[in-house]
């Protein structure tokens, strides 16, 4: 029998302090794209959170619900002269936590902005506000902070990747998968082979789970996923992200990187490189680089001189499938130009060059 603990009732530990700061930097950088732009795409922007809790922890320190009404204080003039429909949905399945929260909600009441909240099981709460969801006009952001793993099925995820601008952030237990890779009530949810699981390091469970998840992607689907593992006294979980624009992968990537600046991957030192950030080897003078960023650096190189990656955009969004800035790309193009390995152009590693129009340079090998 897997246990299943009640959260809430004890500060927020590191782990989903961690996981917080990711969301909270990542609404910083979501909203906007919907509330600040002089040109109005989609008048309706979604906001659901599928597992709220009851907005703070025991100390008062505030979980996602009022991380979103804190951050939309500064966009109130614009929803209101812009005339945009914000509809913030909340719901946990606990009524408890559910009484809570509306109390801590009760003096928003006022605000140019809907809230919804409601106490029901996850997978009745994702179809009823499924039709929203697909409304043409509106921009969708998806939080599903689940306890276990059970939630996410292959069914759930492949109803949300088909949704048009729709970002998502998920929370799972990924030690579960790996300490429960056998128990019935795991393996009808999450379809990976006990004996891989089995295989994989602990520390790696995430990564795993990730990869699985994107080959949930269906081919006829251009869908960008990316992930932070998080370490946990109560075992190793980890946070998935997608998004079907580069542009919203990027900002999570961003995020990412700040929370952990050495691999933008997780709170803890995943591939056991040992290195702080900024240290100097003592042998070579250089900065110690991780192995994941070396093996990206040398594969990106690799890409290019082979022809594989031919174009500006086509190096952009190798990047961002590899889980890195386009900063990092950047330094990979300077330093083939230095060793003139490739043409002097101007490149342009960033989002501009996905949009409708812009113009795609093709990379010259000298």
């Amino acid at each position: 029998m897997i246990e299943k603990r009640n959260l809430h009732t004890a500060p927020f530990d590191i782990g989903t302090q961690s996981k917080l700061a990711i969301f909270n930097d990542y609404i910083k950088e979501w909203l906007p794209v919907f509330l600040a732009k002089k040109e109005i795409y989609w008048d309706t922007i979604n906001i659901f959170d599928f597992f709220s809790g009851p907005g703070m922890d025991v100390d008062g320190n505030k979980g996602t619900p009022l991380l979103i009404i804190d951050e939309l204080e500064s966009y109130l003039e614009n929803i209101e002269r812009k005339k945009l429909k914000v509809n913030l949905y909340f719901n946990d399945y606990s009524s408890e936590k559910i009484e809570i929260l509306k109390n801590n909600l009760k003096k928003y009441s006022t605000k140019p902005y809907s809230i919804k909240i409601q106490s029901q099981d996850f997978k009745d709460a994702f179809r009823d506000q499924y039709p929203k969801m697909e409304n043409k006009n509106a921009a969708n952001l998806l939080l599903l902070d689940q306890t276990g793993v059970k939630q996410i099925d292959e069914n759930i995820f492949q109803s949300i990747v088909k949704l048009k601008t729709t970002d998502f952030l998920f929370f799972i237990s990924s030690s579960t998968i790996k300490r429960f890779k056998d128990n019935p009530s795991i393996t009808r949810h999450i379809n990976i082979d006990s004996t891989i699981i089995e295989d994989t390091k602990y520390d790696q469970i995430h990564r795993l789970v990730t990869e699985y998840y994107k080959n949930l992607i269906p081919n006829n689907i251009k869908y960008y996923i990316s992930s932070f593992s998080l370490k946990k006294k109560a075992g190793l979980y980890g946070i998935i992200f997608g998004s079907g624009n580069p542009f919203g992968i990027e900002k999570f990537l961003r995020t990412s990187w700040k929370i952990d600046p050495i691999r933008g991957e997780a709170n803890f030192d995943i591939d056991n490189d040992n290195i702080v950030e900024g240290q100097v080897n003592i042998f070579t003078g250089k900065t110690e680089v991780p192995k994941k960023v070396e093996l990206f650096e040398q594969r990106l190189k690799e890409n290019i001189l082979n022809s594989k990656l031919n174009t500006d955009k086509d190096v952009y969004l190798y990047t961002l499938i590899n889980g890195f800035k386009p900063e990092h790309a950047k330094e990979v193009i300077k330093h083939l130009i230095k060793e003139k390995k490739i043409e002097k152009l101007k490149l342009n590693i960033s989002y501009k060059v996905c949009k409708k129009g812009e113009v795609i340079t093709q990379i010259k090998l000298n």
